[in-house]
Parts: C-alpha cells; structure tokens; sequence
C-alpha cells in the first residue's frame, strides 16, 4: 500500500496483517479526489475508523493543512502512528470510539474542512455518525463528507443539513459524497423528461442548492419508456446544470425518500386547475403524513406535457419544441418502439 498522489507520492504504508483493518483500495482512493479535488486544500482533515491512516494521509498529502486520526483499535493506533513516522508527516492520533471523538471536538470548537468515514461494513452505523456529525457541527460550511460503505448500505437516513451530493459504486464498495446544502426533491414519472420537466428543476435550483429529480416508481402505471432510459433522458436534460442535480428512483412514498434524504421540500408543476386541486390533496397528504412541504409552481408553458410528446411520437411531428432539442432524435427512434 503505497501514497498514491502529492507530496509524499510512493511512499511505502504498513497495515495490520490480520485484516481488522481494511484499507481503502487505490482506485477508490483515486476516484474519491477526483470528486472532492482541491475543497480541502489548506484546511484540517478528521479520518474517523482511520485505520492504517492511509486515507488522512493521502489528503496530507494532497495538500491538506492537518490530519486527525481516530480509531478505537490500539493496533490500528500503533500502524497510524508507524506509517506517520515513515514518511515524515505530523497528525493528531486519537485511540477512542467515534463518539466519545465527536464529543471531544465540539467541545474544543474544532470543526475539520473534510471528515473522512469508514465505519465496519456490518454495523449499519452510517445514519448515526452523520447524525452525530450534524448535532456536533464539526463540519466547515464548505466542508465535504466522505463515506465509505458496503455498496447495499445505501438506505441510511441524510440528517439535515447535509446532503448527498454525489455517490459512486466500485465493485462491493459504495461511496457518498456529501455537504451542507438545501435541497428539494423534483419528482414524478418523467415519461419521458420534458422542457416543463427543466423548468420545475431550475426553479428548484433558484430556491435550494441541490435538487433531487426522482423518479417514482409505480408498477401499476403504465410508461412508455423503461426506467433506464427515462432516467438517461432527465439526466442528459440537466447536465449543464452540473452536479447540483441528483437523478434518481425510488420505488416507495415520496415522504419515505424525503425522510432518507432529510428533505423538506418538494417542487410539484401544475398546467391548470384541475392539475393544481390534485396537486393541494397530495401536498396535504405529504405534509400531514411527512412533514414534507409542497412548492406548487405554475408551468412556464402550459402546452408542453409528456403526453402531447407520444402524441408527436406517434403522429411523426417535430418534438424539439418540447424536450431538450439534443437528445429529441434519441426520444423520437425509442418511442417508435412502442407497440400500439
């Protein structure tokens, strides 16, 4: 195991031989700075679960202003210290269990740049640790949040004011890349992704920091397009809106994805009066059932809807007018798949 990049790059690190700690493999390492790339520069970096300190060491060396290193295990402290000592580097090394660290470092007033979280894979303890991170509030404003987990962990609950900004999976490994951000949530069918679809998301954008388009998931209700491709067209729709737009799918109550993702908002479109009095039954029904807030929003062009694009389909008609003109031809050859 080796630095990877910066200043100590190549530098030989040990870790235990009996596998108690796993280290985090080059090419997740990689791909982690590659989404995170120069926000921690100059600033104090937490590695909880640090392990063989592999990854606090990587940001040391990459250019962070300090590391701290927790871990519970005095082996674990022991190697962190030896691999410190190896390559010339200063950090703080704490042996204690991420809460009784926690507590310390908001009692001192400390607050770190980046927290990098590794916690054991089996202890599902994702949604506490953030919860506990948010109640401490040890994190910079600016600050990023790297977590580390099994790729099927992805259910655990986002305690406000942090957000999922970003998740990658390599492998079994899953990895979630949050921040403090508002955040609402975009939802419906998208079937498929209109220009009235945009509008409701740059609405989002001019509101909230991040906004989730998720698509609902209804088995009963009959699409034209698979989820797959629907989910391509929304994000082929939003990507000049770069990565303040989260794309994805939820097969359960919209409260129940707002709750996962501590979201207290949702942005809902209407084209008439008919569409707005549906629109007030579910808004009552998420806020008395979720706590969820609903932010109704009149369509910007009331003659843009997914319907009239299959009409389009259907009839051979020009349909740039109404979903992103780049990806029109695209819509146009799958819809023609239809079987009518």
């Amino acid at each position: 195991m080796r630095v990877i990049a910066g200043k100590y790059k190549g530098r030989a690190l040990i870790t235990l031989s009996d596998n108690s700690v796993r280290p985090t493999t080059d090419r997740v390492k990689e791909s982690v700075f590659n989404l995170i790339r120069g926000e921690f520069e100059g600033k104090a970096v937490l590695d909880l679960f640090a392990g063989s300190g592999a990854l606090g060491i990587e940001f040391l060396s990459r250019g962070a202003s300090e590391a701290v290193f927790v871990d519970k295990s005095p082996d674990a402290i022991k190697i962190i210290k030896q691999n410190l000592s190896k390559i010339g580097a200063d950090g703080e090394v704490y042996n204690a269990d991420y809460s009784t660290a926690l507590s310390k470092f908001a009692a001192a007033g400390r607050k770190f740049g980046a927290i990098a979280l590794d916690p054991p894979y089996e202890e599902g303890l994702e949604a506490e640790i953030l919860r506990k991170i948010a109640l401490k509030d040890i994190l910079e404003d600016d600050g990023v949040i790297v977590l580390e987990r099994l790729k099927e962990n992805d259910s655990y609950i986002i305690p406000e004011p942090l957000a999922l900004c970003d998740t990658r999976t390599y492998g079994s490994t899953g990895i979630d890349i949050l921040r403090k951000k508002t955040k609402a949530a975009v939802t419906g069918t998208f079937d498929p992704f209109t220009k009235g679809h945009l509008y409701l998301v740059e609405q989002a954008l001019e509101r909230f920091d991040i906004a989730h388009v998720v698509f609902l998931i209804n088995p009963e209700k009959a699409v034209t397009f698979d989820l797959k491709k629907r989910m391509r067209f929304a994000e082929l729709s939003t990507r000049h809106l770069g990565k303040r737009v989260m794309v994805s799918s939820y097969g359960g109550l919209t409260i129940d994805y707002c709750k996962r993702h501590g979201i207290k908002y949702i942005i809902r479109g209407y084209r008439n009066e008919k569409d707005l009095e549906y629109e007030k039954a579910m808004a009552e029904f998420n806020l008395n059932n979720g706590g969820v807030e609903t932010i109704m929003i009149p369509a910007k062009d009331s003659n843009i809807s997914s319907t009239l694009v299959k009409e389009g389909i259907k009839e051979n008609k020009d349909i740039s007018g109404l979903v992103n003109p780049e990806i029109a031809g695209e819509i146009m050859r799958e819809g023609k798949r239809w079987k009518t």
